[in-house]
């Protein structure tokens, strides 16, 4: 981890990691994404039951660090320095998918690039009003990361995705929300409270049935109908079995 990654345990159930590299748009190094992969290490040997994603700064963040590009271009270690970068940044973003903690991001300011992997593996996602959403890569010749490409197609559909790619429009809070790319758009100086507010409410939420919650529409893609009714089954029978569970029913019950 490093000054400029930070990951800090509020409570036992509530983790935040913050992006602070503010004076430079939180533009991800080799050192962020190095930070990256192994926070998401930590995560993954002690997952909490929640975690949130902000920033610091007037941006959430710009992808890769260009500075860092032309120092690898200068040097003429390109290839090395993409291989090592993006597989730090692949174990991260692989690693926030497997979790089966559920992760809200609080993004504002310009959003651009690999960076929007860390948005968009999130499971509810609030936008500043001063949002500005741009992938960015057409504009550098460069290709998706952060599986972005991944995602995106899941998010909108196949032609919104090649368009947001390749004609590289930059979405407003409004209309990345329409879009469906953010849940829901907030005044920029209540950002952190309505992320805060998400996770109240999820801490709310019995342990187990929100870890199903997430298990099943993560995998829910790459089940058929018959497997998936069984992976539901399962997890209800684990739920029943749970003190929450009996108590709300008799409190429901009267």
């Amino acid at each position: 981890m490093t000054e400029t990654i930070r990951l800090e345990r509020l409570s036992d159930d509530h983790a935040r990691l913050t992006l602070a590299r503010p004076a430079r748009n939180n533009a991800l190094r080799m050192e962020e994404l190095k930070a990256l992969s192994e926070i998401t290490t930590l995560l993954l040997k002690q997952p909490p039951r929640v975690l949130s994603i902000v920033a610091e700064g007037s941006s959430f963040g710009v992808g890769g660090d260009i500075q860092s590009f032309g120092e690898a271009l200068e040097q003429g270690v390109m290839n090395d320095w993409l291989s090592e970068a993006i597989g730090y940044f692949n174990v991260a973003i692989s690693g926030l998918r497997a979790l089966d903690t559920a992760i809200v991001a609080g993004i504002h300011g310009p959003v651009a690039g690999g960076t929007l992997g860390l948005v968009w593996v999130s499971d509810h996602v609030i936008a500043a009003d001063n949002l500005k959403l741009n992938l960015a890569y057409a504009k550098l010749g460069g290709s998706p990361d952060g599986g972005t490409s991944w995602f995106l197609p899941r998010l909108v559909n196949p032609l919104r995705a090649f368009e947001l790619f390749t004609l590289t429009p930059t979405l407003n809070a409004e209309q990345a929300c329409s879009w469906g790319l953010v849940n829901k758009v907030v005044p920029a100086k209540v950002l952190l409270t309505a992320v805060e507010d998400v996770v109240n409410q999820w801490l709310a939420v019995p342990p187990e049935s929100l870890k199903n919650f997430k298990r099943l529409l993560r995998t829910s893609g790459n089940s058929t109908l018959q497997s998936h009714l069984q992976n539901e089954l399962e997890g209800f029978l684990k739920v029943g079995q749970q003190p929450d569970f009996s108590a709300r029913v008799k409190a429901f019950l009267g």
